[in-house]
C-alpha cells in the first residue's frame, strides 16, 4: 500500500508529522514503512515531500472496487495518531493498492473524514 500526503499538506511541518505518525505505526504494528521521494512532471517537489510505500500484507482484489480502506485499515493507521490534528492529516492522505495490472486509490469514508468539520 502507497500513502502519499494530500498537495494541502505540503508543509514541512505537516509532512513531519506525518513521517512520525507512520513511524509509530510501522514500530506498533511491526510493518517496513519506506519513504521515497515524490515524483512529478509538471511540478518539482520540495525535497521533503514523500510519499511513503507500506508493506503488508493485502486482500485479493475483489470485483466490487470499492474506493475506501477497510475498517481495519482505517483502525490501523488512526490507532497510532495523538491529537485529532493528527487524524486529520492522515484522513486527507491519498492511499493506494498496486497489482499488477492497475493502480486502486483508497480513502477513508466521507463521513468518517469531514464529522470534525
Amino acid at each position: 500500500m502507497v500513502c502519499m500526503p494530500s498537495q494541502d499538506q505540503l508543509s514541512r511541518e505537516n509532512c513531519e508529522k506525518i513521517h512520525n505518525i507512520l513511524a509509530r505505526m510501522s514500530d506498533k504494528y511491526r510493518l517496513n514503512i519506506v519513504p521515497e521521494p515524490v515524483k512529478t512532471k509538471r511540478l518539482s517537489s520540495p525535497v521533503y515531500y514523500r510519499k511513503y510505500r507500506i508493506y503488508k500484507e493485502i486482500r485479493e482484489r475483489d470485483g466490487n472496487s470499492e474506493a475506501y480502506l477497510t475498517p481495519e485499515e482505517e483502525a490501523m493507521i488512526l490507532s497510532v495518531c495523538r491529537s485529532p490534528e493528527e487524524e486529520e492529516l492522515m484522513k486527507h492522505c491519498t492511499y493506494a493498492y498496486r497489482y499488477p495490472a492497475s493502480l486502486v486509490l483508497k480513502s477513508f469514508r466521507e463521513e468518517k473524514r469531514d464529522r470534525k468539520r
